[in-house]
């Protein structure tokens, strides 16, 4: 659903404060192991921020039709290095810097749900 996180992410995220748990709670740690666990820690928070799932709504009409499917379609082929990739964005559904196929299929299959 829009606005929840993808499984993977939460299982990464929670890995991580897991380590670092285990890094604070260990009275022997070195600043590298300290250092480590903050870096890991960080690169899973931004892993779960960019998890969130999106609406299939591009539009925001306040359903799911084949209006959105054609923006997605429209900006097709676009990646964050293209002109206007700030409007583009929206269609990036997986939140990977591109519109692809994948974009286009998660908009198609929530018209169908």
């Amino acid at each position: 659903m829009p606005g929840q996180y993808q499984q993977a992410a939460k299982d990464t995220l929670s890995a991580a404060i897991n380590t670092a748990k285990s890094v604070i709670d260990n009275p022997s740690a070195t600043q590298s192991q300290v250092d480590s666990s903050v870096t890991t820690l960080g690169g899973a928070v931004d892993i779960f921020k960019a998890a969130v799932m999106k609406s299939a709504d591009l539009n925001k009409d306040g359903s799911i039709d084949v209006g959105d499917l054609a923006i997605a379609a429209y900006y097709y082929g676009k990646d964050s290095t293209a002109t206007g990739w700030a409007t583009a964005r929206i269609a990036d559904m997986n939140n990977d810097s591109k519109i692809d196929i994948i974009d286009i299929a998660y908009v198609a299959n929530n018209i169908l749900e």
